[in-house]
C-alpha cells in the first residue's frame, strides 16, 4: 500500500504498537504465508493469496477480520480501502461456506469409498476425487489428473534416442549400402531401456501439496517370457536412505506382453508433505527376462558430494521381493544408469463402483497396436477383417491389451467367409491366454469351447447351425452360464448355451482379458474377424 505521493504512510508500521490486531494478525498471517509457500495451487485475492485448505487451519475467520480492520485502521484515513475490505470479507467467507461444503463432500466420499474397499481392490476403476489445495496437474506434465511424474510425460516421444553398431532389446535395424557391400547399424527411436534382471529401477519424486498418494503409473514394453515385476513406493530419509512403504502384489499375472500404462492403486493412503522426496521404483526378478519400461536418457551430471541425490533415477540390486518396513541404505542406491523411467505418484481414485468398459475394433486402420498376439504364428488385416496370415498351419490367437473390470463379460464379432475351419471369439481369459472361454465358428456350427494351455480346445456345447458371409456373433458369460448368440432378422438368438455347474471355469481380476483368433489347417485358412468387440455387463 502507498499515498499518492508513493511513500508508505507511517500507520501502516506504527499505529498501535503491540495492539492485539497486529498482534493477531503477524501471527496468522505468519501461518497462512507459510501454507501459501506450501501450496500447490493457490486462490488469489487482490492483492494477497490465500491457499482455502491450508487456511482453514491457520484461523479464516479471524484472518479475514483482522485483515479487514487492521488495514482499514492503520492506514489513518490516508486511502480509502474499505470497499476492497467489504469484499474481501465477502469473498472469505463465500471461500469458507465452499470449503467446507467440500470438505463434507470428501468426507462422505471417503466414507464411500472405505465401504467399497474390496471392490477397489479387485478392479482398477478411475474416479478422482480432489481436495486439499487441487493439486490438478497439466496434460504435457502427466494425462493423470493429480500425479507427479519423474519427468512431463510430453518428453517420451519418438525421436532418435541411439545409434548402436551392433544389436540391442528393443532397437531397430538400419542395413544401408557399404564400401564393402551392406551394413547395419541399430536404431533407438522409441524412449525404451532394459532394466538389469534383479534389480529395482526407481525415480526420486518431490511431492508438491500435503496429503495422501495412492497411485503409481508406470509403461511397460513387451516383453517374451517375463519375470516377476512389483511397484515399489517408498520414502527419502533425512538420512538419504529410503524407507519402503509399500510393495504390491505381482503384477506379471495381470498385465499382458505389450505395451501400456499401467496404473497400480495401493490399499491405503500413504501421506507426504510437502516438500518430502519419495521413491516410486519396479522391481523385476526371479526367473525369465525383465520388461523394458519407457523411459528416457539423461546426461551424466556431476553434483556436490554435499547433495543428495544425485540423479533423479538410481536402482538397487536385489534377487529377493522387497518388503514394507525395510530401510535401503543410500550407500546400496546405484547411480550408474544414464536412462530414468516414467513413473509418477498421485492421489487416491476414490470409487463407488468401477466404469463398465468397452473395447473395440473395426480393423479400418489395420492391426491395433491394443491387440497383443499370444500365439507363436501372425494374423493379418486385409479390406477391414482379421484373418490369418501366410501359409503356416496353426492357431492365431490375439487377446486385447486392457482386461475388463468386471466377470460378467461379453464379446462380439461380424465373421467373414467362414469355413470348415474355425474362428474364435474370446473372453474370460488369464494375461497368456493359456485359459479362456472361447466361441467357435466354422460354416456349420457353433461351439463354446473351454480352453486350456493355449492350445487344448475343448467342446462344451455346440449346435450345427449354417452360418453365412458377415453374420454377427456373440458369447456372454454372466455369473457360472455361458451362451452364444446370433443376431437373426436384427435380434439375438440363442443358439446354445452351457452352465458350469461345477464353478470350474476360473473368474476373477486375473481372468478378465478378451480377444479374438483364428486357425490354418490342410490347406483352408478359418474365417475372419469384423467389427470386434468387448464390454463388461
Amino acid at each position: 500500500m502507498t499515498a499518492p505521493d508513493g511513500k508508505l504512510p507511517d500507520g501502516v508500521y506504527s499505529g498501535k504498537p503491540g495492539g492485539p490486531v497486529v498482534r493477531s494478525l503477524a501471527k496468522v498471517t505468519e501461518a497462512s504465508a507459510r501454507a501459501a509457500l506450501q501450496a500447490d495451487v493457490l486462490k488469489s485475492y487482490t492483492p494477497v493469496q490465500i491457499n482455502m485448505a491450508k487456511v482453514m487451519e491457520a484461523g479464516f475467520d479471524m484472518f479475514a477480520a483482522n485483515l479487514c480492520d487492521a488495514i482499514t485502521g492503520l492506514t489513518g484515513g490516508l486511502i480509502d480501502l474499505s470497499g476492497w475490505a467489504r469484499r474481501l470479507r465477502a469473498d472469505a467467507e463465500r471461500a469458507m461456506r465452499e470449503a467446507r461444503g467440500a470438505q463434507q463432500s470428501a468426507d462422505t466420499a471417503q466414507q464411500t469409498a472405505d465401504s467399497q474397499t474390496p471392490v477397489i481392490k479387485s478392479t482398477s476403476s478411475r474416479v478422482q476425487v480432489v481436495v486439499d489445495g487441487l493439486p490438478l496437474r497439466p496434460y504435457w506434465e502427466t494425462m493423470n489428473l493429480t500425479e507427479e511424474s519423474s519427468f512431463p510425460r510430453t518428453l517420451l516421444h519418438s525421436t532418435l534416442w541411439g545409434v548402436a553398431g551392433q544389436s540391442q532389446p528393443g532397437w531397430e535395424p538400419l542395413t544401408f549400402p557399404a564400401a564393402s557391400g551392406q551394413a547395419t547399424l541399430w536404431w533407438l527411436t522409441i524412449p525404451r531401456y532394459t532394466p538389469q534382471a534383479n534389480s529395482m529401477e526407481g525415480a526420486f519424486i518431490r511431492c508438491l501439496y500435503d496429503g495422501g498418494r495412492r497411485v503409481v503409473t508406470y509403461i511397460p514394453d513387451d516383453v517374451s517370457n517375463p519375470c516377476e515385476l512389483y511397484v515399489v513406493v517408498g520414502r527419502m530419509l533425512d538420512t538419504g536412505d529410503v524407507k519402503i512403504e509399500w510393495v504390491s502384489e505381482n503384477q506379471t499375472p495381470l498385465i499382458t506382453n505389450s505395451r501400456f500404462e499401467r496404473s497400480v492403486q495401493l490399499p491405503n493412503d500413504i501421506v507426504f508433505s510437502t516438500g518430502e522426496t519419495a521413491y516410486v521404483g519396479i522391481h523385476q526378478r526371479g526367473s525369465g527376462n525383465p520388461r523394458q519400461l519407457l523411459g528416457i536418457p539423461a546426461v551424466d551430471i556431476p553434483r556436490s558430494p554435499e547433495v543428495w541425490p544425485p540423479q533423479i533415477k538410481s536402482s538397487f540390486a536385489s534377487s529377493s521381493p522387497l518388503t514394507a518396513g525395510s530401510v535401503i541404505p543410500r550407500n546400496g542406491l546405484k547411480f550408474t544408469s544414464i536412462f530414468t523411467p516414467y513413473l509418477s505418484l498421485g492421489k487416491a481414485l476414490i470409487t463407488g463402483n468401477p466404469m463398465r468398459l468397452s473395447f473395440f475394433e473395426d480393423f479400418e486402420e489395420g492391426m491395433p497396436e491394443s491387440l497383443v498376439r499370444m500365439s507363436s504364428l501372425h494374423a493379418t488385416v486385409e479390406g477391414g477383417v482379421f484373418v490369418v496370415s501366410g501359409l503356416t498351419d496353426g492357431q492365431r490367437r490375439y487377446i486385447y491389451g486392457r482386461n475388463l473390470n468386471y466377470d460378467d463379460q461379453m464379446v462380439a464379432g461380424r465373421v467373414r467367409n467362414p469355413t470348415e475351419r474355425f474362428a474364435w471369439l474370446v473372453l474370460r481369459s488369464d494375461v497368456r491366454n493359456s485359459s479362456c472361454v472361447a466361441l467357435g465358428v466354422n460354416h456349420s456350427s457353433v461351439h463354446i469351447f473351454r480352453v486350456t494351455g493355449a492350445e487344448n480346445f475343448k467342446s462344451l456345447a455346440g449346435a450345427q447351425v449354417a452360418i453365412a458371409d458377415n453374420a454377427e456373433l456373440r458369447l456372454r458369460a454372466v455369473g457360472n452360464m455361458f451362451t452364444a448368440e446370433m443376431k437373426t432378422n436384427g435380434a439375438w438368438a440363442t443358439v446354445v448355451t452351457y452352465p458350469d455347474t461345477d464353478n470350474v471355469i476360473p473368474k476373477g481380476p486375473a481372468y478378465r482379458f478378451t480377444g479374438l483368433g483364428t486357425e490354418r489347417q490342410s490347406w483352408t485358412n478359418g474365417g475372419g474377424w469384423g467389427d470386434w468387440k468387448a464390454e463388461d455387463l
